[in-house]
C-alpha cells in the first residue's frame, strides 16, 4: 500500500504484519475477549500460506482502505453485540491513527465462548 504526500517527496509503505499486530493488541485490550481465535476454515490452507496467514486476522487491501475480519473467542457473560461493536470501534480508531490508512470494514466473527 503506498500513499503519497505533497508536501514531501517519496512513498510510505505499511505491511499487512503491521496492521496485524496493531489489531491484535487493540483486540485484547478490550474487556470480554479471550484470545483470537483459530479460523476453522483456514486449517487447510495453513500448509501452504506464511506465518502471517495462521493468524485469525485477515488483512485485505482494497484500493486506498482496508478490511479487517477477526475471530474471537469471549468470556463467559459477556454481551456479544456490544462487545462486538467495541472491537469494530477499537480496531478501525487504532489502525487509522496509527498508519494514516482508512479502515473500511472490520469484521468480527465471535467463534465460540470459553469457560475456564
Amino acid at each position: 500500500m503506498m500513499f503519497k504526500n505533497d508536501k514531501i517527496q517519496g512513498q510510505l509503505k505499511v505491511s499487512k504484519d503491521v496492521i496485524l499486530t496493531i489489531t491484535k493488541n487493540a483486540v485484547l485490550e478490550i474487556d470480554g475477549v479471550c484470545s483470537i481465535a483459530n479460523a476453522k476454515k483456514k486449517i487447510l490452507k495453513n500448509l501452504f500460506f506464511s506465518q502471517s496467514d495462521f493468524e485469525s486476522i485477515n488483512i485485505d487491501f482494497v484500493n486506498d482502505t482496508v478490511e479487517i475480519s477477526i475471530y474471537l473467542y469471549v468470556d463467559p457473560g459477556v454481551k456479544v453485540k456490544t462487545l462486538a461493536e467495541q472491537v469494530q470501534n477499537k480496531v478501525k480508531n487504532e489502525v487509522q491513527s496509527m498508519t494514516g490508512i482508512t479502515v473500511s470494514k472490520v469484521n468480527v466473527t465471535i467463534s465460540d465462548v470459553k469457560y475456564n
